[in-house]
């Protein structure tokens, strides 16, 4: 009897180590099995990249004039006003002139006087009845007058100030009844159509620029809006202070609503690449001063470290180191994933989701 429940004994203790050694090894079975994490992705694609050169400016007057009076004398009106929009010619003010007037008319029978002896005395010349040397004498009387005619039907005309071309009025600096002489600055007139962007290029990038290359200006005045120009003139030598080298941009202003003086942020397209790599901003992360993508293949996810380039827009970045075109990388869940995790891609996600 006592053998018999020894043995009933040892043979419950060894079927308990049995069913230890089961469970142990189930659970590390499950172990090695981990549920996959769901993650959406896109293909590495290529993308238009736009390289530019960022400067900061001035717009100013593609010319600007100082009108001034040309005769002496009173201003008896003011035809345009700050702000007026003018064309070459348009008369912009006048100056008494009744005096030169006068003198025109006296000039012109003086002429008229001269330009009847000439005609008398050609017969008489040719009939000998003056001499040549009379006749000389008739014919420079008469280039006299006319030159005085002349001279004084110019200062009739100077005395109205006419805009010297197409532009807007900047200033007006005199009044109807001030009293003017030669050389009074009357108003400042300036063209703004187009305007010229005026800024300074860092000696860096000096040799990526060149005339005619597009220009995309910004004014605080209009924020989300750009102005397109091209680069019109290189400067020859460079500033020692700033190391930098100022280069003028045309831009067109037809509609007139920038104004010279405005501050500008400018970005000159240097280059275009046409097949630049770029993948969603959704599938980049970093930490600790390391970017890096998961590259998906065969439903495991990799870790790549990569370099990253310019800001596309639309929610994609350019990548110039790290990964190719057309490889799969997660777009979500990064935060779940490591190196080598298993994954599962959604199948009802579009791509890039």
């Amino acid at each position: 009897m006592t053998r018999l429940l020894v043995g009933l004994a040892l043979l419950a203790a060894l079927g308990g180590a049995g069913c230890g050694s089961r469970s142990e090894a189930e659970g590390t079975a499950g172990a090695t099995k981990p549920e996959p994490v769901t993650i959406t992705t896109a293909p590495v694609a290529t993308r238009m990249v736009e390289r530019t050169i960022s400067v900061v400016g001035t717009l100013t007057a593609n010319m600007q004039a100082e009108v001034a009076a040309e005769v002496e004398g009173q201003v008896t009106g003011i035809e345009a006003d700050l702000g007026d929009r003018v064309v070459k010619d348009q008369v912009l003010a006048r100056v008494r002139s009744d005096v030169l007037e006068a003198r025109l008319g006296e000039a012109e029978a003086s002429y008229e006087k001269a330009l009847a002896d000439e005609a008398r005395g050609r017969p008489l010349k040719d009939d000998k009845i003056i001499s040549a040397q009379e006749y000389e004498q008739v014919r420079t009387a008469l280039a006299v007058a006319k030159a005085r005619r002349e001279q004084l039907r110019i200062e009739v005309e100077r005395a109205t100030i006419r805009a010297p071309f197409d532009g807007s009025i900047a200033a007006r600096l005199v009044d109807a009844g001030n009293y003017v002489r030669p050389g009074t600055t009357v108003f400042r007139l300036v063209q703004d159509d187009p305007l010229k962007f005026r800024g300074e290029i860092p000696e860096r990038d000096v040799p990526a620029v060149e005339a005619e290359q597009q220009v995309r200006v910004s004014v605080d005045a209009y924020p989300g809006e750009a102005f397109q120009g091209r680069v019109s003139r290189v400067g020859s030598a460079s500033n020692p202070q700033a190391r930098s080298l100022a280069f003028e941009a045309l831009v067109p202003n037809t509609d007139h609503r920038v104004r010279p003086g405005f501050f500008g942020r400018a970005e000159i397209i240097v280059r275009r690449d046409e097949r630049a790599v770029a993948v969603p901003r959704s599938a980049v992360t970093s930490f600790a001063g390391v970017t890096k993508i998961f590259v998906v293949e065969d439903g495991v996810a990799h870790e790549r470290e990569v370099t990253l380039g310019v800001d596309l827009g639309d929610g994609w970045v350019e990548i110039t180191q790290g990964v190719t075109k057309g490889i799969q990388v997660a777009t979500s869940g990064l935060s779940k994933l490591a190196d080598g995790t298993v994954v599962q891609v959604r199948a009802d996600a579009p791509p890039g989701a």
